[in-house]
C-alpha cells in the first residue's frame, strides 16, 4: 500500500546524538515525502515547549503526537485535534506520592513542562548534551504548588535519574499503579500517562480522523514507548539502535539515527528510491583496469535490481593512467611494478571515493576483491606473483575507518543480507 502518513519519534530516531539536529538527509527525505502528498507527524515523549526547535527544522511537519500519546496538535491550524489527559484524583496521586521522595520529576499540561519549586535540586543531566539541556531546563515552568494542575489536565508525568536507593520501590509502585500506564524509555526514567493512553492510540486517533488505514502509515521509533505505534504501523520501522524489543516486534529495521536511518526507509518505501551503492567500475564492464580491460561480474551487475549504482575507479580518481604499470602494496606503500612510488595518487583516489560516498549517501560498497586500492581482508603481497597476504587496499581501509560496508565481488550474498532493511 503507498504510505499517506509518516510519524517519528525524536530522541534515538529522527535526531542525533545531541538529541537537537535532524540531518540533512532526513530533512530532504521527509521534505520530498511531504511534497509528493503524505502527512508528516512527530510522535514524541516529550510536550510542545520542547520540541519547537525540531520544529524549526522541519517546518513542513503537519501534527505532533506529544506527551506520549496524550495529545495531538494540527501546526497548520495550530488546535489540539486529540487528547487525552490524567484523571484528577490518579494524577493528584502520582503527585502526592513523589513528593515524599528526594526526587526530580515534571509533569506536562497544555503543551509547557512544569515541576514543583524545591525539586530542581535533584535534578540530573547525565551525559545528556549541555545545549540540550540548557534549551530544556530554560522551557521549564517553576510552580508553587502543583496540586491545581490535576484538575486543570495533566497530560504525562515525568520521572528520571533518581538515586538506586528508593529505585526499586518507587517503580514497584508506579508500576503496579492501576489508573496509569508507565514506560522506562532509558534506564533511570519513567514516563506515566493516564491508563491506556500511548502514541499508537493518539496515532490510531489521528489516521481516523484523516481517513489513512493504518497500512499506509511509516512509523518510526527506539524505545518501548514506540513498541504499540510500531504494531499498528503497516510500515513499523525500528532504528537499528533500537531496544531488540522494539527490533522483534517492528515489521522493519532500518540503519541508526547516527546513520540517517529515517532517510533511508523513507528513501525506499515512501519514495520508491533505491539505496546508492559505490561499486569499482571495472567490476561493470568499464575498461580501467590497470592493462585498459574490466572485471565485469554478472552478479555483482544485477544489483542495479536493488540499488543505485555509484561508479568509482580510485586508482583513475588519483590521476593514473589507462593502461598503467600494475601495482602493489609494498612495505605500506602503494608501488607500481617498476618500483615508482605511487603512494600519493592512491591516497587521492581513496579520498576522492570517500568524499563520492558521503555526498551519495552510499553506506555500502563492493569493491575489486585483491586490489590494492579496492582489496578487503586479502591483498597481493607486493612480490608481483600473484601470491597474497592479509590486508586491505588504500580505498578499502579508508572507507572501512569511515563506516562505510566494504564487500567483495564474491560477496554478494552477504551484502543482500546485511543491506535489507
Amino acid at each position: 500500500m503507498p504510505v499517506k502518513l509518516i510519524a517519528c519519534d525524536l530522541d534515538g530516531t529522527l535526531l542525533g546524538a545531541d538529541h537537537i539536529t535532524v540531518s540533512e538527509r532526513n530533512k530532504n527525505a521527509l521534505l520530498e515525502a511531504h511534497e509528493k502528498g503524505v502527512k508528516i507527524a512527530v510522535a514524541t515523549g516529550r510536550t510542545l515547549s520542547v520540541i519547537y526547535g525540531v520544529i524549526e527544522q522541519l517546518p513542513f511537519v503537519d501534527y505532533v503526537i506529544y506527551s506520549n500519546g496524550a495529545a495531538v496538535r494540527d501546526l497548520k491550524t495550530a488546535k489540539t485535534v486529540y487528547k487525552e489527559y490524567m484523571p484528577e484524583n490518579v494524577a493528584a496521586d502520582i503527585f502526592l506520592f513523589l513528593l515524599q521522595y528526594p526526587v526530580y520529576f515534571e509533569f506536562y499540561h497544555n503543551g509547557a513542562q512544569h515541576c514543583q519549586k524545591g525539586c530542581e535540586k535533584y535534578f540530573k543531566g547525565m551525559d545528556l548534551p549541555r545545549e540540550f539541556l540548557e534549551a530544556y531546563a530554560a522551557s521549564t515552568v517553576m510552580d508553587d504548588d502543583i496540586m491545581p494542575y490535576t484538575q486543570k489536565g495533566v497530560e504525562k508525568i515525568n520521572l528520571f535519574y533518581f538515586e538506586k536507593e528508593y529505585y526499586d520501590e518507587i517503580r514497584n509502585y508506579l508500576f503496579s499503579y492501576a489508573g496509569i500506564d508507565c514506560t522506562s524509555p532509558v534506564a533511570g526514567d519513567i514516563e506515566m500517562t493516564a491508563k491506556g493512553v500511548d502514541k499508537s492510540r493518539a496515532l490510531a486517533g489521528l489516521c481516523k480522523t484523516l481517513g489513512i488505514k493504518s497500512g499506509e502509515v511509516m512509523a518510526f521509533g527506539d524505545a518501548d514507548n514506540d513498541l504499540g505505534m510500531l504494531e499498528f504501523a503497516g510500515y513499523g520501522t525500528a532504528m537499528a539502535n533500537a531496544a531488540d524489543i522494539c527490533k522483534q516486534r517492528a515489521k522493519y529495521t532500518t540503519l541508526s539515527n547516527e546513520e540517517d536511518g529515517v532517510a533511508v526507509a523513507v528513501e525506499k518505501y515512501a519514495l520508491g528510491k533505491k539505496p546508492r551503492l559505490l561499486v569499482s567500475a571495472c567490476l561493470l564492464g568499464e575498461n580501467c583496469k590497470y592493462n585498459g580491460g574490466n572485471n565485469q561480474n554478472d552478479a555483482v551487475t544485477d544489483l542495479k535490481n536493488d540499488f543505485e549504482i555509484v561508479a568509482v575507479c580510485p586508482e583513475y580518481f588519483g590521476g593514473l593512467p589507462i593502461p598503467r604499470v600494475p601495482s602493489e602494496i609494498v612495505n605500506g606503500r602503494a608501488v607500481s611494478k617498476n618500483g615508482e612510488d605511487l603512494h600519493a595518487q592512491f591516497e587521492r583516489g581513496a579520498r576522492k571515493t570517500l568524499y563520492i560516498a558521503e555526498e551519495s549517501g552510499a553506506k555500502y560498497a563492493v569493491l575489486k576483491e585483491r586490489s590494492p586500492s579496492c582489496g578487503k581482508g586479502v591483498i597481493y603481497d607486493g612480490s608481483f606473483t600473484g601470491a597474497l597476504t592479509e590486508g586491505n587496499g588504500i580505498t578499502a581501509d579508508l572507507l572501512i575507518k569511515s563506516g562505510i560496508r566494504v564487500f567483495g565481488e564474491s560477496e554478494i550474498k552477504k551484502l543482500l543480507d546485511e543491506a535489507e532493511i
